[in-house]
């Protein structure tokens, strides 16, 4: 039994692993060339050498995982890691935290284990003096009522909170709590409400005890068994009070690879799921994965899977989502059986279930009975899809970069040697200087930094210009619609209009500008790796045979998840009843309600065009910045260094040359993208 999973059967995790086999045989030879660069006695070149490594080490794809209420979310990420029991499943976790599994992940902070994040004051004051993001809404939509009692049960929350945690509550906001261990115990003290009654009887029970004002939690796992490091985020859902994890949700999931939307077999999909559906219509088809849980609970898995599947891509097709996204029906409670090798702990209708869903399975064909049982959790079909998603997405990115970096070394190293006999003054080509070099990458520096910038303004004006058009057009069509309701029905009966439509032409606004910008990014990124190339012959004089400097990869648009954020007209049916009810007369509805949808629609356009797409924009002209630096300090070296012999070729490591390691790597890279 493994020591630290505690567990007998975690050799099961490694099912499916070979489907990144040759994304890890390119990154091990990517990694001994980076190694000798490192090594290398030029500093330049050890830079970058250790800079791609440090890319290398810190690759860790995000997972996270979002469901419905009792689907087995927590159950189910915990088979994934191999833990059963890791995180608490059968306590209720406090509404904000975001638990973070970084498996096999290299970290700053040494031997770190654990990591809790407290609230920092401005995160509590605002939570205290709004009512969070609820308190917003409720005060927007005029529904004082709500508002008051969502402020006194945050106000009821902090007067409990600093009661329990006396004079060290203060000292606690912002920071955090290291550990080098982690155990249920631990984790449910920060990450798991607690239960007065309980806390009266047994006044040294510390479950809960810092859960109110814990905003993250993160765990550090040594798990051999995992092919490449990965980042599993466990959310605790969309449906609370304060609206305080729906917020931490959307954070998680926007820098994520992967959308796992983790489903009851008993409930599917449907319209009461609508938070969830907002969230997985900002991502692509492929970054979609649904996991149906808690198969074993159903009388007949084999007949009724055909029929659910049915059910959810016809939900996901009525609200706009790819119907195309990746289904994977299984169990966690299967799962956990199969790695803790104790079958028998399954009740005798889980068993039951069990063995006629193995008999209508044929295909499966396992020796072991835990490798069989294993197999029918759908845990090694889920991996296999997020292997299969890791390298078509972050993965493909990561080798491409590696390679177009490592192809420019290659090339700035042949174009050194070849500056080593430079041609004499022969009237064909006049040799740039130092100082020319340097002016020649100055002005193209200036001149591809404006040419961006001026790409930029345009995409941001255009946006801004279609996001102002969805949203004058949404706001019409609306107040239209509300008083033909006013005129058919008058006002005694509530009203309310789908804000779906709103959200499509904004995630529409927003996949354009971003597919436009990496196509334009793209050309331009070309263009000055093209002028680069013609330095370079200026610089040393000869063509260099096979010779090409390849510009960086354009940053990829992360999902427009604040697009899924919760508005007021979101909300249920009694808080507009209430808003009628204060209104009288068409002019008063029509003139009230366009106002309410633009102060919504403003507050999320200010969050999507001043955050996310300002990241975005800021890291396209940091990489184009950077690569002609870059190139600015080789090309300096190899004229101040023409008709000498070559700083590079000399370091070895593992008698490899840098030129034999490179030509290794990047025949490895060629051969993986075949």
């Amino acid at each position: 039994m493994d020591s630290q999973t505690g567990v007998k059967n975690n050799h099961l995790l490694k099912m499916k692993s070979e489907v990144l086999s040759g994304f890890i045989k390119a990154l091990d030879e990517v990694r001994v060339a980076a190694t000798c660069l490192a090594d290398d006695s030029d500093e330049r070149i050890s830079k970058r050498g250790a800079g791609l490594l440090r890319k290398m080490d810190s690759f860790a794809p995000s997972i996270t995982l979002i469901g419905q209420v009792k689907a087995g979310k927590t159950a189910l990420v915990n088979a994934l890691v191999g833990i059963p029991g890791l995180l608490p499943s059968d306590v209720n976790p406090w509404t904000s935290v975001v638990t973070e599994l970084q498996v096999n992940q290299k970290l700053a902070d040494g031997d770190r284990k654990a990591r809790f994040t407290f609230f920092n004051r401005s995160d509590w004051d605002n939570l205290v003096s709004t009512g969070g993001r609820l308190g917003e809404l409720a005060g927007r939509a005029g529904a004082t009522e709500e508002a008051e009692k969502v402020q006194q049960q945050i106000i009821e929350m902090r007067d409990k909170t600093e009661a329990r945690l006396g004079s060290s509550f203060e000292l606690l906001l912002g920071k955090s709590h290291k550990y080098g261990y982690y155990d249920n115990e631990l984790i449910q003290r920060y990450v798991c409400v607690g239960d007065p009654d309980e806390e009266e009887a047994d006044p040294g029970n510390k479950r809960g005890r810092f859960a109110d004002i814990t905003k993250s939690a993160e765990l550090a796992l040594e798990i051999p068994q995992f092919p490449i490091a990965m980042r599993f985020r466990d959310t605790p859902g969309v449906n609370d009070t304060f609206m305080v994890r729906e917020q931490a949700t959307l954070k998680s999931l926007r820098g994520s690879e992967i959308c796992l939307v983790v489903l009851s077999a008993h409930q599917a999909l449907n319209t009461t799921d609508m938070a969830l559906i907002r969230m997985m219509s900002n991502f692509e088809k492929r970054q979609v994965i649904l996991f149906v849980n808690r198969i074993d609970e159903l009388e007949n898995p084999s007949e009724q899977i055909e029929e659910i599947r049915a059910n959810i891509r016809e939900t996901l097709k009525t609200f706009s989502v790819s119907e195309d996204s990746e289904i994977v029906f299984g169990s966690a409670k299967w799962a956990e059986a199969a790695l803790t090798g104790d079958l028998d702990s399954l009740s005798e209708d889980s068993q039951n279930v069990l063995l006629n869903y193995a008999s209508a399975r044929p295909e499966v064909d396992a020796a072991d009975s835990n490798d069989h049982t294993w197999i029918l959790s759908g845990i090694p079909a889920l991996m296999e899809a997020i292997y299969q998603r890791v390298l078509e997405g972050s993965g493909k990115r990561l080798v491409d970069s590696m390679g177009s970096q490592l192809s420019n070394i290659y090339n700035e190293i042949k174009a050194e040697k070849s500056a080593v006999h430079p041609l004499h003054d022969s009237g064909e080509v006049v040799l740039l200087e130092t100082d020319e070099i340097k002016q020649a990458l100055e002005e193209l520096s200036k001149s591809s930094a404006a040419d961006l910038q001026k790409t930029i303004d345009t995409l941001r004006n255009n946006l801004h210009a279609r996001l102002d058009r969805a949203q004058s057009s949404f706001v019409r069509r609306a107040t239209d619609a509300l008083i033909a309701h006013l005129d058919r029905f008058g006002e005694q009966d509530t009203w309310q209009y789908d804000a779906t439509g709103l959200r499509l032409l904004f995630r529409s606004a927003y996949v354009q500008f971003a597919t436009t910008l990496k196509k334009q990014a793209t050309a331009l990124y070309a263009e000055t790796a093209t002028a680069v190339e013609d330095i370079y012959y200026r610089a040393v004089g000869v063509e260099i045979d096979g010779f090409k400097i390849e510009p960086p990869a354009v940053p990829t648009a992360p999902p427009p998840v604040v697009l899924a954020r919760t508005i007021a007209l979101d909300l249920n049916s009694n808080w507009w009843r209430r808003w009628w009810q204060k209104r009288k007369g068409f002019e008063a509805f029509a003139k009230d309600y366009s106002s309410l949808i633009q102060a919504e629609v403003a507050s999320l356009v200010q969050e999507l065009e001043g955050a996310q797409i300002s990241e975005i924009l800021d890291e396209v002209q940091k990489r184009l910045h950077d690569f002609v630096q870059e190139q600015r300090d080789t090309l300096v070296i190899i004229s101040e260094n023409r008709g000498k012999e070559p700083l590079l070729l000399v370091n070895k490591t593992s008698d490899k040359s840098v030129q034999i390691a490179l030509e290794d790597a990047l025949a490895a890279i060629e051969k993986f993208a075949a």
